[in-house]
């Protein structure tokens, strides 16, 4: 099995990223109620998928696109990561959560800027363009 996560085949890239993206639902679905219990959950369920993704980065086993996609799921997922975490710290550590609220709308502007946007768009051309040139 390591072996196949280690080559960075399609199809086990395909999985962890579908594990990510399905983590994401359910951190955004919970993220005012999540513990730390649930985060040290989370982090244990990750692990491998983060492992099979990272090596995907750094091998050559896998096309552009697929590193662009990648990297705008590992974007959106560490926001996402980001403000449920904000949310715990407040509600475990006593924080107002006014001012946890604030952080976290500061991150919600930051990636949803127009800079950011452009970015965005930016990376999805270059994938589309990576796409075409591996067909």
């Amino acid at each position: 099995m390591f072996a196949a996560v280690s080559c960075g085949s399609g199809n086990s890239v395909d999985s962890a990223l579908s594990q990510i993206e399905k983590a994401m639902e359910k951190v955004e679905k919970n993220k005012t109620s999540m513990t730390e219990a649930d985060w040290t959950a989370l982090e244990k369920e990750l692990e491998q998928p983060l492992q099979v993704l990272q090596e995907a980065m750094e091998s050559n086993n896998v096309s552009w696109a697929k590193k662009m996609k990648i990297s705008a799921t590992m974007l959106r997922y560490t926001t996402v990561l980001t403000e449920a975490a904000l949310n715990t710290a407040a509600k475990e550590s006593g924080l107002a959560v006014d001012s946890i609220s604030s952080i976290s709308k500061q991150v919600q502007e930051a990636m949803g800027s127009d800079e950011m946007k452009e970015a965005m768009q930016e990376l999805q051309k270059a994938a589309e363009e990576l796409k075409k040139l591996s067909n």
